[in-house]
């Protein structure tokens, strides 16, 4: 790990990438073998209704005790018993965002559509990102040249054809605030750092784009990898994101926000369209 005195020059060598990769997959497959409990997996509810599981909580204790032990000046923020009310964030140093298990939901149904997302912020911003989904067998990351999928470069197509069989991700979220105005298939898995790192695969996948709201934490292991890739990240209505705003929002989202291949923000401004 390289530091210079300069704001914003925090850089991750090789090595660094190396060590959260291993950690990130021995992680993800200690979940996998949660989930393989089936009915035997302790599942509750947290105070808003949404499900927390048994992997959650030792998937973040792990990752959290792990990277700190190595790192011991970062700044950690996650989802599971995190203390929304305060800004803990650091401006000025590494802040480490953890969503342990994203896609729970789709996790306590046995289903493989769930991740396990990690994004590394150079003070409110975005730097890597690294969204693991063991069960799909899908690794994405970024270093400081490149995107990958499960070692290999990845690049978005701006340029992607537009047909039937397109794809474009939503969240649940969008259901009577948003009309999705599209010629392809709009589909909804259950996963926001999942959708949204899918989008940087759209050669092979054909995803045009996915849009969902939430917390920063189901966003910031996926942002990283898409903008390193060649795609973008904006609010639905093709406004730059502040993340310093959403920070201090208690780390919810002021609106819905799109991801994807194309440059021209425009179209997506003509497939989501906000309901009155």
């Amino acid at each position: 790990m390289e530091n210079s005195n300069d704001y914003k020059k925090f850089i991750l060598n090789q090595d660094d990438i190396g060590f959260l990769k291993k950690l990130i997959k021995h992680a993800g497959l200690r979940a996998l073998e949660f989930q393989q409990k089936g009915m035997d997996l302790d599942i509750s509810r947290k105070e808003d209704s949404s499900i927390v599981t048994e992997a959650d909580l030792w998937v973040q204790n792990y990752l959290v005790e792990n990277i700190a032990k190595k790192y011991p000046t970062f700044n950690f923020i996650y989802e599971e018993n995190f203390d929304r009310s305060s800004v803990t964030a650091d401006e000025n140093g590494v802040n480490v965002i953890i969503d342990p298990i994203d896609g729970t939901a789709m996790f306590s149904m046995g289903l493989p559509i769930w991740c396990i997302s990690i994004g590394i912020f150079d003070g409110y911003k975005p730097v890597y990102g690294f969204v693991y989904s063991p069960a799909s067998d899908l690794f994405f990351y970024n270093d400081n040249d490149s995107s990958y999928l499960n070692e290999k470069p990845v690049a978005t197509d701006p340029e992607m054809k537009l047909d039937s069989e397109s794809n474009i991700f939503h969240s649940s979220e969008l259901k009577g605030k948003i009309d999705i105005n599209f010629q392809g298939k709009a589909r909804n898995l259950g996963s926001t750092a999942l959708h949204a790192a899918l989008v940087t695969d759209n050669v092979r996948n054909r995803v045009l784009a996915f849009a969902g709201q939430s917390y920063l934490w189901d966003w910031a292991g996926a942002i990283p990898v898409i903008e390193k890739a060649g795609g973008i990240v904006r609010y639905i209505d093709g406004s730059e994101i502040d993340y310093r705003e959403i920070i201090e929002n208690r780390y919810a989202m002021k609106n819905f926000i799109v991801a994807t291949s194309r440059k021209d923000f425009s179209l997506m401004r003509e497939i989501f369209i906000p309901l009155a």
